[in-house]
């Protein structure tokens, strides 16, 4: 509704804010000019009268209370005013007919009662409906306009004088209907235009709450988006903190392994024992190869062991696992193992696998803090679909616990990167991250059937490769390198108990001997050697100079010279290929019948052209 539209509706419903008892003062003011004209009018003439205006006054009281029920909500516009306006209309002409019955031109009394009563009444009805003129027009014509002509058409110059006196009260009248309805109209509109203002605010004000609110909630969401991503961060740190950690106790056990390996092959060889004595050194050179396995695990835990997909058979990773899955639950959680009786041959890195399965257990044993059952079985199933549709057969290893469990919503989100239920500093989120990277990336899928308090079940599919899987079978030891034809080497190496035991090693086949601790003094050692060196045997990492750095600039000063890398780290894309002429690499631990076979072979590679 515009601005002219509510200032009319507000003038309409002026009018009918004022209370009933104004219009029955029409009927009490025509009762007293009956009483007083009572002795000179006719007596039933002026009883039908005073009805007729309490009539007219009863049918405009039902008219306001009627409009006044109307709800606010839907106020009164002009069908109402003009009922109004019809009923001033109708009260004024009650008036005008009094004075066309009861005005006697002879008579004072009627004259002055008349012209008395129809005065004040339109005097009053000027304050009353002045809010909307055509209310007041209606009655003030109908009630004033017959006096006047009566009053003129009497003549004569008494009531000529009385007829301009009632011209003048006339414009008069009007002047004051006039001045008042402006005074009305912009007090309306000036209400209006408060309202509007108000509900302007209001709005302003509910925009702003909302906006603070949002604002508010954005703010807390940012803040712990920020508080997720940096303990994301931070985790990430830890993770690569331990890494390093981890990979850097991998190259120093080793080292030490390689020690022990490398001396008791020595011992077997030169030493002779009872059975007893034979059976020790057995079992110590088995527990060191065991030793070196656990290695490899922590270096693909810490990720610092290449990536090599190979045909691997899931029930023998899980064979091989056994005693360590055993030791990761711990003593009041039963682990059942349960294989399938065919084989199940899968292209895949055998440390990823062992790392799904590490991730897998642990997961489960955190959600038996308790103590619980823990069953992992493996079987032959069909859960891949092929690009037409069809079912592709595959290997299926099963995880199941009876935890905690899991609800929907954080079955959902299981997977997500640093997305985690377990307390602060309990879990870095990435354990079940890392396991559907690598399914997917060998071709698989996962799969999580959980419930709050039934426990948990991870199913993962491995796509069958058609490959036989070689049976496992410990590394064959290389046969005794027969006496060769003596060779310069030398040997850079930071640990010096290993140092020394390579040089015992190769000088038992006489071979002479350059020993360096790291590899700006293995450079300081070749220049000072003015012979011939015919083979580097180089640790990767050391401080000072790095291996591959240290052959890069030897092989720049001696050309044709071989090189041996030996470390505990795999093998490294900043070094040569294996493939390369007269280079060749040595994974720690490693005894010394591989160390004499690998120096033979690159020094009959080396010699092999001068022959």
């Amino acid at each position: 509704m515009n601005v002219a539209a509510e200032v009319r509706a507000e003038q309409v419903r002026a009018l009918y804010r004022q209370s009933p008892l104004i219009l029955w003062t029409n009927v009490v003011i025509a009762a007293l000019v009956a009483v007083a004209l009572w002795h000179s009018a006719p007596q039933l003439a002026l009883g039908t009268w005073v009805a007729l205006m309490a009539a007219v006054a009863t049918a405009r009281g039902e008219l306001m209370r009627r409009v006044r029920a109307v709800p606010a909500e839907a106020p009164p516009l002009d069908p109402s005013g003009r009922l109004f306006v019809l009923g001033s209309t109708v009260a004024g002409a009650g008036w005008g007919l009094a004075v066309l019955v009861f005005y006697e031109p002879h008579d004072e009394l009627s004259q002055l009662v008349l012209t008395f009563a129809i005065g004040g009444m339109t005097a009053a009805i000027a304050g009353t409906w002045a809010s909307h003129p055509p209310a007041f027009w209606g009655y003030f014509i109908a009630s004033l306009g017959p006096l006047l002509v009566r009053t003129l058409g009497v003549g004569g110059t008494t009531h000529v004088a009385m007829g301009s006196m009632l011209l003048a009260y006339a414009v008069g009248m009007a002047r004051v209907v006039r001045t008042n309805h402006q005074t009305l109209t912009q007090a309306f509109q000036l209400g209006h235009e408060n309202r509007a203002l108000l509900a302007s605010l209001s709005r302003s004000r509910a925009s702003l709450e909302e906006t603070n609110r949002t604002l508010e909630q954005r703010v807390l969401e940012r803040t712990a988006a920020l508080e997720q991503q940096a303990e994301a961060l931070r985790a990430a740190q830890r993770l690569e903190v331990v890494g390093r950690l981890a990979g850097g106790i991998a190259h120093d056990f080793n080292n030490l392994l390689t020690i022990v390996m490398t001396n008791v092959d020595i011992l077997e060889e030169t030493q002779r024992f009872d059975a007893a004595g034979g059976a020790a050194v057995a079992e110590t050179l088995a527990a060191a190869r065991r030793g070196a396995d656990l290695i490899r695990q922590l270096l693909a835990f810490s990720r610092r062991q290449h990536v090599e997909q190979r045909v691997l058979d899931c029930n023998q990773v899980v064979r091989d696992m056994d005693r360590l899955l055993r030791r990761l639950v711990g003593e009041n959680i039963e682990l059942h193992v349960s294989l399938s009786q065919e084989p199940l041959p899968v292209l895949a890195d055998p440390s990823q696998i062992e790392q799904v399965l590490v991730n897998l257990v642990t997961n489960a044993r955190d959600a038996m803090p308790e103590g619980g059952a823990l069953h992992l079985t493996t079987e032959l199933g069909s859960g891949l679909s092929e690009a037409n549709d069809t079912t592709r057969r595959c290997a299926v290893l099963r995880v199941e616990d009876n935890g905690v469990g899991m609800d929907a919503e954080t079955c959902e989100r299981a997977f997500d990167p640093f997305f985690s239920t377990k307390a602060p500093g309990k879990g870095s989120g990435l354990g079940l991250a890392t396991v559907h990277g690598i399914v997917q990336q060998n071709g698989g899928r996962v799969q999580i059937r959980s419930e709050l308090g039934s426990g948990s079940q991870f199913t993962i599919y491995l796509p069958l490769t058609d490959q036989p899987a070689l049976p496992w079978s410990e590394p064959p030891r290389h046969a005794r390198t027969q006496p060769q034809q003596a060779a310069t080497i030398l040997v850079a190496e930071d640990e010096p108990t290993l140092r020394s035991v390579i040089r015992r090693s190769l000088s038992r086949l006489g071979h002479t001997v350059l020993m360096a601790e790291d590899g700006a003094r293995a450079l300081q050692v070749a220049t000072a050697h003015a012979g011939t060196i015919d083979l580097l045997v180089t640790d990767v990492v050391m401080p000072n100079l790095g291996g591959a750095d240290l052959a890069r600039h030897l092989c720049s000063q001696r050309p044709g010279v071989g090189v041996l890398f030996i470390s505990g780290y795999s093998w490294g894309e900043s070094l040569p290929t294996r493939d390369q002429s007269g280079v060749a690499y040595l994974q720690k631990p490693f005894d010394t019948r591989a160390l004499e076979a690998c120096v033979a072979e690159l020094l009959a590679t080396q010699r092999a052209p001068r022959d």
